[in-house]
């Protein structure tokens, strides 16, 4: 059975959104083994990381690898990367990433085939859905649009549709002329770091 990643951001010994991770790791183990999971089963991660001894300061990453029987954390320094460049790549037929797992030898694939450019842009039937370890939006005027369907719907992507900060809607590569900047964010990249323009979206 796959084994699967929470990746949560830890603000000078604070872990962010909590209740997001939660409610992404209650309804994967509820998915994965239907029946087994009861209330008592699914890992408390308040509880978790505040009996954990968090090594680094400032801003921290922590990963979490579990499945129904075990579970692992650990902490690393984070350093901000900005995505200047995207280059697009069709995923495979029948690629299926709606849940977190820790094995990502698919997107690794993908990623080696970016070339010069900082990451790749992941489409399916054309249509965009996520870089390799973000999701994604696109500005136009003061309104930001996200693929309705990103190939994984990630914890920073439900808060921001949640609270309309983005708006989910059908992207083709083809509408990509429409729009003036992109974002990518996930749970450790913060919504508005580094804007860039859509020219930096290369085929």
């Amino acid at each position: 059975m796959s084994r699967f990643l929470e990746t949560i951001r830890i603000e000078e010994g604070k872990p962010m959104h909590l209740p997001w991770h939660q409610q992404r790791v209650e309804a994967t183990l509820r998915h994965f083994y239907p029946g087994k999971i009861s209330d008592a089963d699914v890992y408390p991660l308040f509880d978790i990381l505040l009996s954990c001894r968090i090594p680094c300061e400032g801003t921290c990453r922590c990963r979490i690898r579990y499945d129904d029987n075990s579970l692992e954390v650990d902490f690393s320094p984070y350093e901000f990367h900005p995505v200047h460049s995207l280059r697009l790549i069709e995923a495979p037929a029948g690629y299926n990433y709606a849940f977190k797992y820790t094995n990502r030898a698919v997107l690794e694939e993908l990623y080696s085939r970016r070339g010069h450019v900082d990451d790749i842009l992941i489409t399916r039937n054309g249509y965009i859905t996520d870089t390799s370890i973000a999701n994604i939006a696109f500005r136009k005027g003061d309104r930001w649009y996200t693929p309705v369907h990103p190939l994984l719907a990630g914890t920073t992507w439900k808060r921001l549709v949640s609270s309309g900060t983005i708006i989910p809607r059908p992207i083709h590569t083809n509408d990509l002329h429409r729009f003036e900047a992109f974002l990518v964010f996930n749970a450790m990249r913060e919504w508005g770091e580094a804007e860039q323009r859509i020219e930096g979206i290369i085929s």
